[in-house]
């Protein structure tokens, strides 16, 4: 026979899985999150907990098992340039590379938000690869790169703006 917990915990999930509001990857995630909050909170000293309980501190409702941090910074630019022997992947060589790439990246570094909140300085990044493209092209491709917020089960995203070149 279940228990109360075990049906709040299948309730919840099927609330996510029937959502009307929510996309496929937003209830993966979302699902995920069920499980692991499902597990036991980890052991605080006495003065944090009795900071978190009393709302002092938050802990940001990002999971009981703290294994993926919030804020990464991986170095986009090399990883343009140099590719990723792990991803299989050489680098980038036009605008169309380096926001493939870049997309690639963001979806594999560890995030609570399963992508990084910050996305590098994109103009700064992106400059070395438009080449000969007109400013019509290059919006073009930016405007469909930055779709990516979108995509973001927490939708919050942050980059140095991207001003026309």
């Amino acid at each position: 026979m279940p228990t109360s917990h075990e049906n709040a915990l299948q309730q919840r999930c099927q609330q996510i899985v029937t959502s009307p509001v929510l996309s496929p990857e937003q209830k993966r995630h979302f699902l995920a999150l069920e499980a692991e909050n499902n597990l036991p909170y980890p052991q605080l000293p006495a003065e944090a907990r009795r900071a978190l309980d009393e709302g002092v501190i938050c802990d940001m409702f990002e999971g009981h098992a703290p294994y993926k941090p919030r804020y990464v910074l991986p170095d986009y630019a090399r990883f343009l340039a140099n590719g990723s022997e792990w991803l299989e992947l050489e680098g980038a060589k036009d605008l169309d590379d380096a926001l493939s790439l870049l997309t690639i990246l963001y979806h594999h570094v560890p995030s609570v938000t399963s992508m990084p909140v910050y996305l590098g300085q994109l103009d700064a990044l992106l400059q070395p690869y438009v080449r000969i493209l007109t400013q019509d092209e290059i919006d073009v491709r930016i405007k469909t790169f930055l779709a990516l917020p979108r995509q973001n089960p927490a939708r919050r995203l942050y980059a140095r703006q991207y001003r026309p070149i």
